[in-house]
């Protein structure tokens, strides 16, 4: 390419020297020239990482406890009040029932979860906490209990005056009482 650009500068030049015309010149000198250069340089990188961890753990423990009945008595005999008052002690004050089975029998039981989780955590350190109750006395809508402590299955006290009352024609306890249970089982109570 440079020596066609010089071949024409020398031609304009000898056609200008030699006396020729300017249409000449101009007609010479008009070239054009186009360079183009395009680089394209595209560089595309994808990285994608997908991490997927998933850990399921299930733990469940049931406790079955079966009370004796002793033969002598007549399980038609037993008022259905004190049947519904003695299951209520059984599933209020065992430490493995959980809030939701409790909640029911209570009056009051909101805010009581995390009670019931330390009662539970505690009743487990000790092989289990229930209470049973050994006699029920009825008079009207107020119940008066004598009940046992157990830890482990083991009467820890005995003679224990409790209560329960009736609500709408279900048993219940108070708050109070179930407070004053939690805090001989050295559990705080709200």
């Amino acid at each position: 390419m440079r020596r066609s650009v010089a071949w024409i500068a020398c031609s304009a030049v000898l056609a200008v020297a030699c006396g020729t015309s300017e249409e000449a010149v101009s007609t010479t000198t008009q070239a054009v020239t186009t360079t183009q250069a395009v680089t394209t340089t595209q560089a595309v990188t994808t990285t994608q990482a997908v991490t997927t961890t998933q850990a399921v753990t299930t733990t469940q423990a049931v406790t079955t406890t079966t009370a004796e009945v002793s033969s002598e008595v007549e399980t038609s005999d037993v008022d259905p009040d004190v049947a519904a008052i003695t299951e209520m002690y059984v599933v209020v004050f065992d430490s493995a029932s959980g809030y939701d089975e409790k909640a029911p029998f209570i009056t009051d039981s909101s805010g009581l979860q995390g009670t019931i989780e330390q009662y539970a955590a505690v009743g487990a350190s000790m092989g289990g906490i229930t209470l049973q109750a050994d006699s029920v006395e009825i008079n009207g809508d107020n119940a008066q209990v004598t009940y046992s402590f157990l830890f482990g299955g083991n009467v820890t006290y005995a003679d224990l005056a409790g209560e329960a009352v009736l609500i709408d024609g279900e048993w219940q306890i108070s708050r109070e009482f179930f407070c004053e249970v939690m805090e001989l089982a050295r559990v705080g109570c709200p």
